[in-house]
């Protein structure tokens, strides 16, 4: 009886699982929607990069806004990706060189990271359109999209857009 109960344990499990997450999308259309405009060969790093995610860990994956990139210029946007890389930590990155997504054992560490980085560099931030007009010089446009996903179980992923993370402090 036993090692039938076992023998049915692993036949309904993974069935369970699934059907819970069946609306979320593969990692690999999480891509490719997050990424509309990259490659199949950058998608497949990036599903790579993510291959080894633990289930429920936070990804915090930052899609280059290139009109800020034009303003500020590329070695300051590698500065930034570089902060939140390696902000907190010692000899170690938290993106595995990508510049794009960072991996956070939880939210109050990937909160945190944001914050020291706003610290570190505010004109990464943009200021809510609210305040702009009152600002004397306004920041209008943030170093990037922020998305945050979730491993929900193996290759399959939940995902949104934050769209308040590039977002000055007040």
């Amino acid at each position: 009886i036993i090692l039938c109960i076992s023998q049915l344990w692993k036949v309904i499990t993974p069935h369970s699982e699934m059907s819970e997450y069946s609306d979320s999308l593969s990692t690999r259309e999480a891509l490719q929607t997050i990424f509309s405009k990259a490659s199949n060969e950058q998608i497949s790093k990036y599903e790579r990069q993510l291959a080894n995610i633990k289930i429920l860990d936070r990804v915090l994956i930052i899609v280059p806004n290139q009109d800020w990139i034009n303003l500020h210029g590329l070695p300051t946007y590698y500065n930034i990706m570089d902060s939140f890389a390696t902000n907190g930590l010692r000899n170690e990155r938290r993106d595995e060189n990508s510049r794009a997504i960072f991996h956070f054992a939880t939210n109050t560490e990937l909160y945190t990271v944001r914050n020291n980085v706003e610290n570190l560099f505010p004109n990464a931030f943009m200021i809510p359109p609210a305040f702009q007009a009152t600002a004397p010089n306004p920041r209008l446009h943030p170093v990037g999209e922020a998305w945050i996903l979730t491993n929900v179980v193996k290759r399959k992923s939940d995902f949104g857009e934050d769209n308040k993370f590039f977002l000055a402090s007040f």
